[in-house]
């Protein structure tokens, strides 16, 4: 059996263990565990097993077609994300972009390792439906831990190019 959504699950723990201080990790749990985990689980029964538009190379612990570890890892990406939006709302835009790009290749690069097929499904889709899920989980986060800086505002564009104004 292949270990890679082992790897990729201890790989991106590993991130958030380094870069999230444990007092962030207790704040940032629930919102991680629905945001990440559920959510994954859902969009992944929803995808793989009723609307069949990709199908995961068989992993050393699969539950419904899922690789176990592949939803471990986007529980710790959840994690790094709602940190990254706690930390810096003011840049919301671009951890958004940030996200929506890892998430893209990410996709990319299982398709090119064989490690997903995507007989129903596109690189591009893959990029818009991250969008979406990015967003709706910007504002989870927002409602969850009453961020009120992340959002639509008035000057949310202006705030995030702020840094480069100061150069």
């Amino acid at each position: 059996m292949d270990l890679y959504w082992l790897i990729q699950a201890v790989a991106y723990w590993s991130l958030v263990l380094f870069l999230i201080p444990l007092n962030y990790i207790k704040k940032i749990m629930l919102f991680a565990f629905l945001g990440g985990f559920v959510y994954t689980w859902i969009v992944q029964i929803f995808s793989v097993n009723i609307l069949k538009r990709w199908i995961f190379e068989p992993d050393i612990l699969m539950v419904y077609n899922i690789p176990v570890f592949f939803t471990l890892s986007w529980f710790a990406v959840t994690f790094l994300f709602g940190y990254m939006l706690w930390r810096f709302s003011r840049y919301q835009i671009w951890i958004v972009i940030f996200f929506v790009s890892w998430a893209t290749a990410m996709n990319y690069i299982t398709v090119s390792l064989k490690r997903i097929y995507l007989p129903g499904w596109s690189i591009p889709e893959t990029f818009m439906f991250a969008i979406f899920s990015h967003v709706l989980l910007l504002y989870a986060f927002k409602y969850l831990h009453h961020v009120s800086k992340l959002g639509a505002s008035e000057n949310m564009i202006e705030d995030s190019f702020l840094s480069f104004k100061k150069r």
